[in-house]
């Protein structure tokens, strides 16, 4: 466990720092147990979607052969459009891409934002309709073009081009449970008369996945690190026992799977979440589920700060006793974003201190600044450990689906890849070090940027 010990702090401020440390540091010995765990929620998710030590792992009409279908399309003049429908940040983006032969990639995003009133699944469809209309006439397209539609809840695919939303999909609106995305954006296109039609349906994580396949062909795993977490990676169909489709069954070739990383560590007997995790979970929507996820994404890690520092506020341990912290009395007002300031190696942290001055009116004292930007650094590496384990659990079970000893080639995409880089790189690391244990070749990294699943979605209506 790093020495967290502050100069200039009192032994007060030094003890509470240091049992906050001990109590987020996890051992080499349990990251590797918690490897093995993901590797068997995984193999017991391929045989039932209802083993409580499994995870859904949804399988997807989208195949490990796709990068073959990508440089067939670009072998001629190809142009597809790319959706994104994310429910959790209420917008949606729009891609299109264009191959010509000995030409580069053409590529054009826009985004739009979901209007507040939005109730019900055909105003929803609606919408996006709309969208693609004004994207088509912004950039001038007037071929018939196939569209990839890509969305932020779990799918059951039953085709190329269709997929319901999951009945058991935790994180979205009711109206939406049991909708195929495919056929409601379709008729919605229909009926505006636009040139465009749904030629595939898949969850953003494979779509991401897709997207690095374009770039690095041999790409088997894909994680996305955003307001949420999740990954996926190719199966071998004979390995997927609950698989009920006889097309996809017969295959030689692998198929996508999306793992549902998020509801990790539901039943777990590795997980070991804190006070503070167990008091997030407590006051979220969804307590009891998610449990994973509520350690180590963006959505939940400022608010874990938050409560450290309020926690040191009540033991008044930091800031003066006359300052206003009204503002870090409410919740989720610590960004995660503002985690970044635990890079600041100024000599009087001014980043730290600017940043409570600005978003808390806080004037903060040298020492108040290193108790901060420690609360960070310890919330940060304790997440990114976690999830490079989780992702050895899976570069685990993507190595077994394949018949070469090749190294897993693994994509990071998502908002924390540009936000908070110490926490990729002990992401990577970390997975690397859990692997080598696993007996594993060490897997490959590539690091894509915050969103490259609107042109997979895009790339995904190339399939064959």
């Amino acid at each position: 466990m790093p020495d967290y010990k502050i100069e200039g702090a009192t032994h007060a401020q030094n003890a509470f720092l240091h049992d906050i440390a001990s109590k987020f540091s996890v051992t080499d010995a349990h990251l590797g147990e918690l490897a093995h765990e993901v590797h068997t929620y995984l193999t017991n998710g391929l045989v039932s979607d209802t083993d409580p030590k499994g995870l859904p792992s949804r399988v997807s009409y989208i195949k490990s052969t796709i990068s073959n279908d990508i440089r067939a399309a670009k072998k001629q003049s190809s142009m597809a459009l790319g959706l994104t429908i994310s429910t959790s940040t209420h917008r949606m983006k729009l891609a299109s891409i264009k191959f010509a032969p000995g030409a580069p990639d053409i590529i054009n995003k826009q985004v739009f934002h979901i209007r507040d009133n939005v109730d019900s699944a055909a105003t929803l469809c609606e919408e996006a309709a709309v969208h693609v209309a004004q994207f088509i006439n912004t950039h001038e397209i007037k071929e018939h073009v196939p569209l990839g539609v890509t969305i932020d809840l779990p799918l059951e695919e039953k085709s190329k081009c269709g997929g319901r939303v999951a009945e058991d999909s935790r994180t979205c609106a009711g109206f939406l449970r049991n909708v195929d995305i495919a056929q409601g954006v379709d008729a919605a296109l229909l009926r505006l008369h636009l040139p465009v039609r749904v030629t595939a349906t898949t969850n953003c994580v494979i779509s991401s996945m897709v997207a690095a396949q374009h770039h690095f062909p041999s790409t088997s795993a894909a994680l996305i690190l955003n307001h949420g977490i999740n990954a996926a990676y190719y199966e071998a169909p004979q390995k997927i026992s609950k698989l009920a489709n006889a097309e996809l069954g017969a295959s030689s070739t692998r198929v996508a799977i999306n793992t549902e990383l998020a509801r990790f560590g539901e039943n777990s007997s590795v997980v070991q979440p804190t006070m503070w995790d167990h008091r997030i979970d407590r006051e979220s929507t969804n307590t009891g589920f998610h449990v994973f996820e509520k350690l180590v994404a963006d959505k939940y890690l400022g608010e874990i700060v938050r409560n450290l520092i309020t926690d040191f506020m009540d033991a008044q341990l930091i800031f003066a006793r006359d300052t206003d912290v009204t503002t870090f009395s409410e919740p989720y007002t610590f960004f995660t974003s503002y985690m970044s300031i635990m890079e600041d190696t100024s000599s009087d942290l001014h980043d730290v201190g600017g940043l409570l001055q600005a978003g808390f009116n806080v004037q903060a004292s040298y020492v108040d600044r290193q108790i901060v930007r420690a609360l960070c650094h310890i919330v940060s590496m304790r997440a990114a450990k976690l999830v490079g384990a989780a992702v050895a659990g899976i570069v685990k079970k993507a190595s077994e689906a394949r018949d070469d000893q090749e190294p897993v080639v693994v994509s990071i995409s998502g908002q924390l890849t540009e936000m908070n880089q110490p926490y990729v790189e002990c992401t990577i690391k970390t997975a690397k070090r859990v692997a080598r244990t696993l007996d594993l070749c060490e897997p490959v990294f590539n690091v894509l940027g915050e969103d490259g699943y609107t042109v997979g979605a895009a790339l995904s209506s190339f399939s064959k």
